[in-house]
């Protein structure tokens, strides 16, 4: 297993919505068993201080209450995720599965009900003596604190939880991520590649699927150890089959060379936010398109969405005006992104499925005005050229020649 797909399998294991209350669960049972340990540390009077029914009777009344919490919780949860992703996209359910406040609550509820059980279990026995008593009531009232304050922020959190507004929220933070790392390192390390060269050995994909990550340390120590150019024809986001050709190479690699090259590319059923910015406003776009079915009919979220992909887009331009990028492996020749199909994903669908409302469509002009001014060298084409379309999309779309006048004084010269 190479490094980017280490990566790519830890941060989903910790991001899941299990790890948390398992990790909660797990320093439940460890306070637990280390109490007796911990208790000769505790000066003498203290043994007398509490009581074996004292302390049996705040562990029932979490073991009582807690675990019914807990399932409560995650039904809320359930549903509000199944709500969100009829109201805007189901590629959003992995963003809202990793909300923070939601995973700590359960793992809050979750670590105190097993707490109290095995709390409960212990006291039974001969386990825990006067001095592990009084631990074991101390750390009681610390989890009755825990509970009240998840209690409190889970009850707070239940006012947004799976509204399409948050949705938007939480795509936006995932597309800032991703183009953040794009405007770090838009070529992987390696230099822009013009054009795929005629001559090559190439190397073909062994699996369907979408690239999620690439592994670029691996080329590094290719090209330098084997004297090599390797020009790459795939970037994260793009789907692959056996026929597609994920990189040439300037000489003939071995068998055992060619299986760690395929290992280099995380290749999985499903695009990723991680390392695919493109997906990002793809997603966005989508729960604009939603929006703007005619069953759910809201374009004011279309709006928002124009806003939020407007500002992702003006956010990278100058994180990447900022920002040197050096070549690290010279000989590593990577496709760069291009701003065509970035202002592509962020507004055709819009422009599309929105050409008969003239807000919306105000709206997106605008929005492609912003682009251009904020940076002409880099958006300036592709914001001129996506405003046309949009504007001949709009006159099929539009009614009344008067919204077309109206429409016509905002697209770009």
């Amino acid at each position: 297993m190479n490094m980017p797909h280490a990566r790519l399998i830890a941060l989903r294991i910790v991001r899941s919505l299990w790890f948390t209350p398992a990790a909660y669960a797990v320093l439940a049972v460890a306070v637990l068993l280390l109490a007796p340990a911990a208790a000769v540390l505790l000066p003498d009077e203290f043994n007398e201080l509490i009581g074996l029914d004292g302390v049996d009777d705040l562990l029932g009344v979490l073991a009582n209450t807690l675990l019914a919490v807990a399932i409560f919780s995650l039904g809320i949860m359930v549903s509000s995720l199944q709500a969100a992703a009829s109201a805007a996209t189901p590629r959003a359910r992995p963003l809202m599965m990793q909300d923070r406040t939601a995973q700590n609550a359960i793992s809050v509820f979750i670590g105190g009900f097993i707490f109290s059980i095995v709390g409960t279990v212990g006291l039974s026995t001969s386990y825990y003596g006067p001095p592990a008593r009084v631990i074991l009531f101390m750390t009681t009232c610390l989890v009755i604190v825990s509970v009240i304050y998840a209690l409190l922020r889970w009850i707070g959190r239940l006012s947004n939880l799976g509204d399409v507004s948050e949705v938007v929220d939480l795509l936006e933070g995932a597309a800032d991520k991703a183009f953040a790392e794009l405007a770090h390192r838009p070529l992987l390390g390696g230099v822009a590649l013009e054009a795929m060269p005629d001559l090559g050995v190439p190397l073909r994909a062994a699996r369907f699927g979408f690239v999620q990550a690439i592994d670029d340390q691996v080329f590094a120590a290719l090209t330098a150890e084997q004297d090599m150019d390797i020009y790459l024809a795939v970037r994260p986001g793009t789907y692959v089959d056996s026929t597609t050709i994920l990189l040439k190479t300037s000489k003939a690699l071995d068998e055992d060379t060619v299986r760690s090259v395929r290992n280099a590319f995380v290749i999985g059923g499903e695009r990723t936010f991680e390392a695919d910015p493109r997906y990002c406003l793809i997603v966005l776009s989508e729960t604009a398109s939603k929006a703007l079915s005619a069953g759910i009919n809201d374009p004011g979220t279309a709006i928002d969405v124009l806003g939020t992909a407007l500002r992702v887009l003006a956010q990278w331009s100058s994180e990447a005006r900022k920002t040197v990028a050096s070549a690290t492996c010279p000989r590593l020749h990577v496709p760069p992104v291009r701003v065509e199909e970035l202002v592509g994903d962020a507004f055709r669908w819009i422009a599309r499925d929105g050409a008969g409302q003239l807000e919306v469509q105000i709206r997106l002009q605008k929005a492609l005005q912003s682009l251009a001014a904020h940076d002409p060298a880099h958006f300036g084409a592709a914001a001129r050229a996506m405003s046309h379309e949009a504007f001949e999309r709009a006159k099929i779309g539009l009614a009344l020649p008067g919204d077309v006048e109206t429409l016509e004084r905002f697209v770009l010269k």
